[in-house]
């Protein structure tokens, strides 16, 4: 009975810990304003969605810190037809949030190039966004897509960014 108190500490102690950093990063990027570049209000509304959305996201898929399918050259080439056919139209060929649709929607779409901005959601709640979509920030549910290929989708959205880092070297 004691051990079993014991680990509902830890899990409440841990959970309040992840929170307050999760707090302190989303602050830092709420007060930096980078990410988009777009208008300071379109901005600040976008991420105030974004930040909004994480409380919609179960917590089971919070706590996916990887992809359970490896991000093998297969799956990033999965991952990227399916982006190119499903994604672009919004958030860019190239990841960045621009669009040939993205200047006509309310809430401008992810710049997948922003760590920062990109970090806020986990592999697992990309996951779970993807297929569920959000009235907060307007991205659509891909409900279609079968689990497998949301997994190749994330795979394919992280690499953006590691494509942009060695980009930057």
């Amino acid at each position: 009975m004691k051990q079993a108190s014991i680990a509902v500490t830890l899990k409440v102690t841990t959970r309040l810990i992840l929170l307050g950093i999760l707090l302190a990063s989303a602050t830092s990027v709420l007060a930096s304003g980078s990410g988009h570049h777009h208008h300071d209000g379109e901005t600040s509304a976008h991420m105030q969605s974004m930040l909004a959305v994480k409380n919609d996201i179960p917590d089971e898929y919070r706590i996916m810190e990887r992809t359970p399918l490896y991000p093998s050259e297969t799956s990033l080439q999965q991952g990227r037809e399916l982006y190119m056919q499903n994604c672009s139209g919004c958030h860019g060929d190239e990841g960045n949030g621009k669009g040939p649709s993205a200047s006509s929607l309310k809430i401008p779409p992810a710049n997948f190039l922003d760590k920062k901005h990109s970090a806020i959601y986990g592999p697992g709640e990309k996951f779970w966004i993807i297929g569920n979509g959000t009235d907060e920030t307007g991205m659509p549910a891909f409900s279609h897509l079968t689990p497998s290929e949301r997994w190749h989708l994330v795979n394919f959205i992280l690499h953006f960014q590691e494509e942009a880092e060695m980009a930057e070297k």
